[in-house]
């Protein structure tokens, strides 16, 4: 167990993380914006490809019995196929960003698990995207354009061959056969539907005070810090606490969701989920973390779709965020349960 090794693993990879959301919605919106069928392509190719490409990254760990270099792979695989797209691409550029979640989704989960740091690694993965990806919608029209997607793809691979250098393999630890039983189904279900539910409320919901691009920003990092915030929380006091402090908080907080402070404070609060939701399942599947991984991110695509095709759109945070938030406190809870029940 190297906690510093995992520190320096997971840096490296919400770094990454933040340049490859970043460089994939500044090229997206820069050279594909008008045609509207490429943004729901890009979107299935980044987020549904994740699960099919998780489950080949598991047979590939279990064969080789190792937990990095499958990852490593796939990560470094994830960037160069990033790196093209942007020049070329809108489903290269999506196929690039699945290939590097799952890389280093993974390769995170493992290091998280092996190092005892109880979700701390998974939200502070996941959570630099949203502010890459922020940044790139917001500054695409840059006239510096050629010149900021170099120097991003430059940083991208300077990071990548970073992560290769001095690698050490993760001893393999054998799994006992994942029993995809009842109580197993459940639990992927009702984390798959939270996901579901943040996806559509983080694309539909409009703040009336969310205007300009200060704001956006202050906005997105409001949600990042909660995602990774969720993770440290439930490591220090524990699941079900989190669960309740956080998901009580942002439907009070959703009330009055039009007030800026109340609507940061909901953004922060209702994304906490983020990696209580990857923690519990993972935990569960073990054997298979791309797998887990791969079967949220759908949720996410999935959760995209109502927006993208009209059907929820600039939603008010009162009613719809409040509901929202006690419908995932009441998922999440159960999940809980049955995570709980079956480690008894």
């Amino acid at each position: 167990m190297d906690r510093n090794r995992a520190a320096c693993r997971i840096g490296l990879l919400s770094l990454c993380h933040m340049g490859i959301d970043f460089l994939c919605a500044f090229s997206l919106y820069r050279c594909f914006k008008e045609r509207y069928e490429a943004f729901l392509l890009y979107n299935f190719c980044a987020f549904a490809l994740q699960m099919p490409f998780g489950i080949l990254l598991d047979l590939w760990s279990d064969q080789k019995k190792k937990s990095f270099l499958p990852g490593f792979v796939f990560t470094v695989t994830g960037i160069a196929l990033t790196i093209l797209g942007s020049f070329c691409s809108h489903v290269i550029l999506g196929i690039g960003n699945a290939f590097f979640h799952v890389g280093g989704g993974v390769i995170t989960i493992h290091e998280d698990d092996d190092s005892d740091l109880n979700g701390r690694g998974l939200g502070t993965f996941v959570a630099p995207g949203a502010i890459g990806l922020i940044l790139g919608i917001l500054y695409h029209g840059s006239a510096l354009f050629e010149t900021i997607r170099l120097i991003v793809s430059v940083m991208l691979v300077m990071l990548g061959i970073i992560l290769g250098i001095n690698r050490t393999e993760n001893e393999y630890h054998e799994q006992q056969t994942i029993a995809f039983d009842r109580d197993l189904s459940y639990l992927a279900a009702l984390c798959f539907a939270v996901v579901v539910i943040r996806s559509v409320t983080g694309l539909a919901m409009s703040f009336s005070w969310k205007n300009g691009a200060f704001l956006t920003i202050v906005a997105t990092i409001a949600l990042a810090s909660g995602k990774t915030e969720g993770g440290f929380l439930s490591a220090r006091f524990g699941m079900k606490k989190t669960i309740l402090f956080s998901l009580l908080a942002a439907a009070i907080a959703y009330v009055f969701g039009n007030e800026s402070i109340a609507g940061l404070l909901a953004l922060f609060a209702f994304n906490m989920t983020m990696p209580l939701t990857l923690y519990l399942l993972v935990q569960k599947m073990k054997r298979m973390p791309g797998m887990a991984f791969g079967i949220l991110t759908f949720g996410l695509f999935i959760g995209y779709l109502p927006v993208h095709y009209g059907y929820l759109k600039n939603i008010s945070p009162f009613p719809f965020g409040t509901i929202a938030s006690l419908v995932s406190l009441v998922l999440l809870w159960i999940a809980s349960d049955i995570s709980e029940g079956k480690d008894r």
